[in-house]
């Protein structure tokens, strides 16, 4: 039983030590993903910056395809798995900003992880994870930005030992009610939990 613990921990710490997105943390909304249809799910935060990010990077991935903006104005697309990094061609100025990721997804389990930060390590960064709003309607987070969420985000999974297009996940919501016992997927809420 020790060998298998301290086996997991070891690779535990080689996937977190290679993982370009960390501390990042893959989120998802429950009620599209529950009902297993095609979903355009919107998720949102708030960035507030006490100074300008003059070598912005964004890093992401998403399950299926996927778009970021900022204030509006989209910074990155993608789709397929592994993660994407963007060098930034502008500065983002100090002051709030709201951060916008859409993920479509066939079967409702849209889920995205990203990270934006300064180049040069420093200063403010923000990644997803808890405290992130979310809908099943996208045009209301376009619109309203973080305000026109109408749910709170799911932390689905926690790298490194989860992956999340390497896990049980779209196969634990289907067969296990919306609960998991997988340690790959150990966040995905029980059902009361969600509700």
């Amino acid at each position: 039983m020790s060998i298998a613990i301290l086996g997991a921990l070891a690779q535990g710490a080689g996937r977190l030590a290679k993982d370009p997105l960390r501390p990042a943390r893959w989120i998802g909304l429950w009620t599209a993903a529950a009902k297993a249809l095609p979903a355009e799910v919107a998720f949102a935060t708030n960035l507030d910056l006490p100074e300008a990010m003059p070598r912005p990077v964004l890093e992401a991935e998403g399950d299926r395809e996927w778009d970021v903006a900022l204030d509006g104005r989209v910074l990155a697309k993608g789709s397929g798995s592994g993660p994407r990094r963007f060098e930034l061609p502008e500065p983002i100025p100090p002051g709030r900003h709201v951060l916008v990721a859409v993920v479509r997804h066939p079967t409702g389990v849209a889920s995205i992880r990203l990270r934006l930060r300064d180049a040069s390590g420093k200063g403010k960064s923000v990644v997803t994870g808890r405290g992130w709003g979310a809908d099943d309607d996208a045009s209301r987070i376009r619109d309203r930005g973080r305000e026109g969420a109408r749910y709170r985000a799911m932390v689905w999974g926690r790298p490194p030992l989860s992956s999340w297009s390497a896990s049980s996940v779209t196969s634990s919501l289907s067969w296990n009610g919306g609960s998991s016992i997988n340690v790959e997927s150990s966040r995905i809420p029980s059902r009361a939990e969600a509700q």
